[in-house]
């Protein structure tokens, strides 16, 4: 849902909505989860034993938003 919501080729919701509730435009926000990615490996997307995958970037970083 936070793909569809936010990060979709047409948004279910606008840019001010999303600046309000990241309080940052979402091009920034896109560069921080590619930086995460890059440098750590916490923040990939990882298969469990299961092979589920498991939470993505972008939740991860939202989530880690959020804490701050």
């Amino acid at each position: 849902m936070l793909m569809q919501d936010y990060f979709a080729e047409n948004p279910t919701y606008p840019p001010h909505l999303f600046r309000r509730r990241y309080r940052m435009r979402r091009s920034l926000f896109v560069k921080i989860v590619q930086a995460c990615e890059a440098n750590y490996q916490y923040f990939t997307q990882r298969r469990n034993v299961a092979g589920l995958k498991g939470f993505s970037a972008y939740q991860k970083i939202s989530t880690a938003m959020r804490v701050i």
